[in-house]
């Protein structure tokens, strides 16, 4: 259980931060650290990525609480429901309050908008965390 935590963790980590830097042209400048100041900028991602990575593991464990059933992810079941749900959801919320509330990021004008809401940040958490988990459980690597 312990390796496959840490296999999801690093895989989501490592996710996430491919995506983090590759969608900043959808960002404006404001809290997510400009380019020039390179050290700042990866400071900035990292840290978003970890977080990102420690709530996709949170959310596993909460839900194989749930399911009472640690190994869910092995078919399609209420498990991958609550996952594909979830993390969409507070990542909307989430996006809501730091643009529209507190102003810790904003939208460049090429940024999709559902409601006022990124699209890819949404999109972020409905793929990565799946993927992530599909290559922690080595579906992808074992597939071929």
């Amino acid at each position: 259980m312990l390796r496959f935590i840490s296999k999801l963790f690093l895989f989501s980590f490592l996710l996430n931060f491919v995506w983090e830097i590759s969608q900043m042209g959808f960002y404006s400048t404001l809290g997510m650290g400009d380019i020039s100041d390179y050290r700042n900028f990866v400071l900035i991602h990292w840290q978003v990525s970890l977080k990102d990575a420690l709530m996709v593991a949170l959310v596993y464990l909460m839900i194989g609480m749930i399911m009472r059933n640690w190994e869910w992810p092995g078919r399609f079941n209420f498990g991958w429901a609550i996952l594909l749900v979830s993390l969409p959801a507070w990542q909307a919320i989430v996006e809501y309050y730091s643009v529209h509330i507190y102003g810790r990021w904003g939208y460049a004008e090429s940024m999709p908008l559902i409601s006022g809401i990124g699209l890819l940040p949404i999109l972020q958490m409905l793929i990565l965390p799946s993927l992530a988990i599909l290559l922690a459980r080595g579906s992808f690597l074992n597939s071929h």
